[in-house]
């Protein structure tokens, strides 16, 4: 026979702690006010728990308009965001503290931020350069206008990685053309390669392949210029020593 009375006995517990006024176990927490909510939200944000922060925080912002803790709390949620990879919702944040509060000490690193979001959602050269445009703009401005300081300097660095990506891009889209045979589409993309992006690696590459579609297409004179072009403003490029090895009239051959 089973002995049922370890059985009677835990439902007489349950039974005793449903009755018992204020039981932990069946305590409705009280309802959520926004006190409450910047409370536990910035507390949340200390302890490193940054998508319960940004729960509680976005609870808080929308309500405190005339709140002398909104600064704090927008620049606390957007790194919230930051942290857990909501970009587009950091951005946000960090663009309401960048424009009303613009002369407040936070406005600097709320544009930091801004710069940063955009360079986190800098996507791979191929897609759509939207959001690496966005971030070289921000980027861009942090650095010049607190220029000198390390977050100038990393600024800076996404400027030239992001710069890199639009350069990629533009490059890809010409060698497209240029694998088609439609050579006159691959120039103006290599050309714009050249033009607006000569400070990244890509604006040699495209110099050679300017020369092999020149060649291609019958251009001497331009091929010759474009040849020589590389060979001088790029000299130390793997595309310049490897031209400068071959006669040149085998260029692009």
């Amino acid at each position: 026979m089973i002995d049922s009375r370890p059985i009677r006995r835990a439902a007489l517990a349950l039974l005793v702690a449903v009755s018992v006024p204020g039981c932990a176990m069946f305590r409705t927490p009280p309802p959520l006010t926004v006190e409450s909510a910047y409370a536990q939200g910035m507390a949340a944000y200390t302890a490193g728990q940054y998508g319960r922060s940004a729960e509680l925080l976005a609870q808080f912002v929308p309500n405190a308009a005339a709140d002398p803790r909104l600064k704090g709390a927008l620049m606390a949620l957007g790194r919230s965001y930051l942290e857990t990879r909501q970009y587009v919702s950091a951005t946000a944040q960090f663009l309401r503290v960048a424009t009303e509060f613009a002369r407040d000490p936070e406005a600097s690193d709320a544009r930091f931020g801004l710069c940063d979001a955009y360079h986190r959602l800098s996507p791979r050269p191929q897609l759509d350069p939207e959001y690496t445009t966005a971030a070289i703009t921000y980027c861009e401005s942090f650095a010049s206008i607190y220029p000198g300081t390390p977050q100038a300097q990393q600024a800076q660095q996404w400027v030239a990685e992001m710069r890199g990506k639009l350069a990629e891009k533009a490059y890809g889209n010409g060698h497209f053309y240029f694998r088609r045979g439609l050579y006159d589409a691959a120039v103006v993309y290599f050309n714009d390669v050249v033009t607006q992006f000569p400070e990244t690696p890509w604006a040699a590459t495209a110099l050679l392949r300017l020369t092999e579609a020149y060649d291609r297409m019958g251009y001497r004179e331009e091929r010759t210029a474009t040849r020589e072009r590389l060979l001088r403003e790029y000299p130390q490029s793997p595309e310049a020593r490897g031209l400068a090895a071959a006669p040149a009239d085998s260029a692009g051959r």
